[in-house]
């Protein structure tokens, strides 16, 4: 179904970025709510990649969903203990039923292109 669907489209943008040699963490557990995927980008500005990925045509958000106005570091980004130097440069993507592979692949080019 589409959860299995979106999953697998998650898993590959995950290994896109991988083998474009972007260093990230992923942020939360790994069978969370399916394609909500956050992740933090080491010594990078969140906002900065939002405004670099916006430029590209691709819509994100900074932060955690609970702290989106604030541009502090997250006080659930604190409580999942992610380092402060991940957790400025950190970024939530929405994947839905809409999105396909050439989109995630996409997506990881692009911040392969803004993070290096």
């Amino acid at each position: 179904g589409n959860i299995s669907r979106i999953r697998h489209l998650e898993e590959k943008f995950y290994r896109s970025l991988t083998s474009a040699g972007v260093n990230y963490i992923r942020n939360g557990a790994k069978d969370g709510v399916p394609g909500i995927i956050n992740i933090s980008f080491k010594g990078m500005d969140g906002e900065a990649v939002l405004h670099g990925l916006d430029l590209m045509g691709v819509a994100v958000s900074t932060g955690a969903a609970c702290d989106n106005t604030n541009t502090r570091v997250s006080h659930v980004l604190k409580a999942m203990n992610v380092a402060e130097e991940y957790a400025k440069g950190t970024i939530r993507i929405s994947l839905s039923k809409n999105n396909n592979m050439r989109d995630v692949e996409y997506i990881a080019k692009a911040l392969a292109k803004i993070i290096r």
